[in-house]
């Protein structure tokens, strides 16, 4: 049965529809607008912070900050972001983000742009459902449906032996990449090269030459070691070399990059394309990785995709979530020609947490497919959902 604009507005229908997940799309008439947020709520699940922004359609968007930012996330939203949101119409995102962005001109910060990402998420996920499409229809149609995933690990202590039984492992489940860590976190040089060397050696003598091994420095190392070590990683066949000095050194990087045949990887810590204007313009990365739950949402990061692809770059987005923000990633890479190069799944034990989404994400084969339902296509376990 067909229902006019009208009707839908009506008061029956917003009460039969408010607080639906999944079923909001089918029930709701294609195209209306416009759709004002009424409420928006960070919602922490067992410590997993998660955003829902409620309009007055009854369509409730689902969007997540990036973990990074703790328990933070929530006041950020609840004192920043909220008094900015509330009557905008959904279908304005670009209104929408330059509304917060302007609004907190006084506090900019990579903590402020992890919580306009989780916003920026959720109205995708809003538009999304109400026009009864998926997100990646939004950011420019699919261009794969199937994302190829590398297995990252993120526990830089592991023995080198132990480490390459476990990158053995994923290959035989069906990967066809890995990637660990190196170094000392922002370590200045603080652990012996040997000890980095013996963890590539051991973990490349376990997959076999033709896997993908992609290492991860996370700011470990001075210019003039990372060069050197970036020497033997070019030995070993290495894939990329992420964050090879501390991401604060753009001229450094820069020297890196210049002095090795390896594409250097980084921008997770970036935020907006402001940042990445400065990356890219300094010729300091090879493959962008800006974060869609760091650097500003959906919506900032196809406009670093366009960037980078502008500049002859690839993009491969850093991604530690299982849940919201890998979903969104999906539906980013799915629309991103540029976005080449398999994408990152973390592939650390899920200890002490039952699962968020009532259908979790797992690849097969090394694949993932990317959610075919209206919105971001996923639906949360009703225990988080009510908290």
């Amino acid at each position: 049965m067909a229902i006019d604009r009208r009707a839908f507005l009506g008061s029956g229908f917003l009460a039969a529809t408010a607080g639906l997940q999944g079923k909001e799309a089918s029930l709701l008439p294609r195209g209306f607008g416009p759709l004002k947020i009424t409420d928006a709520k960070a919602v922490s699940a067992d410590g997993y912070i998660y955003y829902k922004v409620f309009t007055d359609g009854g369509i409730i968007g689902i969007g997540e900050p990036s973990p990074s930012g703790g328990a933070i996330n929530a006041d950020y939203l609840h004192k920043t972001l909220k008094p900015l949101l509330i009557g905008m119409n959904v279908f304005e995102i670009e209104k929408i983000w330059e509304k917060l962005y302007l609004g907190t001109y006084k506090i900019r910060g990579q903590g402020v742009s992890m919580a306009i990402s989780g916003v920026d998420i959720a109205l995708h996920d809003i538009v999304g459902k109400a026009l009864g499409v998926p997100v990646y229809q939004l950011l420019g149609g699919l261009y794969r449906d199937r994302i190829r995933m590398y297995a990252s690990f993120t526990n830089r202590e592991r023995p080198a032996k132990e480490q390459a039984v476990l990158c053995a492992r994923m290959v035989e489940q069906g990967y066809s990449a890995t990637k660990i860590k190196i170094a000392a976190r922002h370590g200045f040089d603080s652990r012996p090269l040997e000890v980095d060397k013996e963890l590539v050696r051991e973990v490349r003598s376990a997959i076999g030459g033709k896997i993908d091994l992609m290492v991860d420095a996370n700011s470990g190392y001075s210019v003039a070691r990372a060069i050197q070590m970036g020497r033997y990683l070019e030995s070993q066949n290495v894939f990329w070399f992420e964050e090879p000095v501390p991401f604060t050194d753009i001229e450094g990087t820069a020297k890196v990059a210049a002095a090795l045949d390896i594409p250097i990887a980084g921008g997770e810590q970036d935020h907006t394309r402001y940042d990445f204007h400065k990356l890219i313009a300094a010729g300091a990365l090879d493959i962008i990785q800006a974060d869609v739950t760091k650097a500003g949402g959906l919506s900032e990061c196809k406009k670093i995709a366009a960037m980078a692809d502008a500049a002859g770059l690839f993009y491969s987005p850093h991604d530690t979530s299982w849940n919201i923000g890998l979903a969104a990633c999906l539906h980013l890479v799915a629309s991103t020609p540029c976005c080449r190069y398999a994408q990152e799944f973390i592939t650390e034990p899920r200890e002490g947490r039952a699962p968020f989404l009532k259908e979790p994400f797992q690849p097969d084969r090394g694949y993932l497919a990317v959610p075919q339902k209206p919105g971001l296509g996923i639906e949360v376990a009703d225990r988080y959902w009510n908290a």
